[in-house]
């Protein structure tokens, strides 16, 4: 079949209408969807904040979280600081020089600090006992079974909280870190690896990471009460991690976005489902507090 130059020309037009038609239809869901924020911080926070995220895309559906694993609270923040992540999480206030680079934080909510162990029918502990454990005064469960500890590194977070308990606690803290051979958690995902792992291991938590996570290890009373967040919000249980979102300043709307849906409604549902005492609403402020 022979056709004219004319006809070619007006069907190769035709066809590259209908190619470029095509391509910018291909294309279209790419350029909707946005470049992922890059989140870290304590992993205390981290699977919350993943599933934060899947309920805001109900919202946006564009909107995509990488969440960058074993950071922890200083790690997160040099890292925003440094343009690494566009959003991090940390379980304590800004420092003076944290909040002079520019950085801003939100308290989104508080979770009980514990004490976790897989040991069956171990579910309360008195602080007098916490402090025998941590001594070596009581090396065995009542079963016979060893006590295996696991540490966290001396300026974490965690061993500041642990010690806070109680001057006995501080001081056997001291005593557990000082012995040769004890088992450290480098992060708060290692150290409940290491109590699930290990038989008769305790050590250490959040209540937020072991219930967004699923995790075996389960939460002991402490002096009889229950490390729950009804207890935290009625002041009945005082051991608890203040947790923050924290942004830069002139953060970009997909961060922003984010954030507001944390606080909204539907995120403290979220909150409220994963081990986390949300105080009433319009109760959380920003924070640029430098920690004491």
């Amino acid at each position: 079949m022979t056709i004219s130059i004319r006809t070619f020309l007006r069907s190769s037009r035709g066809l590259r209408a209908t190619l470029a038609v095509a391509l910018a239809a291909a294309l279209a869901p790419l350029a909707a969807q946005a470049d992922p924020v890059r989140l870290g911080g304590t992993g205390s926070a981290l699977a919350t904040m993943a599933q934060l995220a899947q309920a805001y895309r109900t919202l946006d559906p564009s909107f995509q979280l990488e969440v960058v694993p074993n950071l922890g609270s200083g790690g997160g923040l040099k890292a925003l600081a440094a343009g690494s992540v566009q959003l991090a999480v940390a379980s304590r206030a800004l420092k003076p020089e944290e909040a002079a680079a520019g950085l801003r934080a939100v308290e989104y909510g508080r979770t009980p600090f514990l004490i976790a162990t897989t040991k069956a029918g171990v579910t309360d502990l008195t602080r007098a006992q916490i402090a025998d454990l941590y001594a070596g005064r009581t090396s065995h469960w009542g079963d016979g079974q060893p006590v295996r500890l696991v540490l966290r590194p001396a300026s974490d977070g965690d061993s500041a909280l642990l010690a806070s308990l109680s001057p006995e606690i501080k001081s056997a803290l001291a005593t557990a870190m000082a012995r040769e051979g004890m088992v450290t958690g480098m992060t708060d995902q290692d150290a409940v690896d290491a109590i699930e792992r290990l038989p008769g291991g305790l050590g250490t938590a959040s209540l937020a990471l072991l219930q967004s996570e699923r995790r075996r290890a389960h939460p002991v009373s402490i002096d009889g009460i229950a490390p729950t967040p009804a207890n935290v919000l009625a002041g009945r249980y005082p051991y608890v991690k203040q947790l923050y979102v924290v942004t830069r300043v002139g953060a970009p709307a997909s961060v922003a976005g984010f954030v507001a849906f944390i606080g909204s409604e539907a995120g403290r549902r979220v909150l409220a489902d994963t081990g986390h005492a949300v105080a009433p609403a319009g109760t959380v402020t920003a924070s640029a507090a430098p920690q004491r």
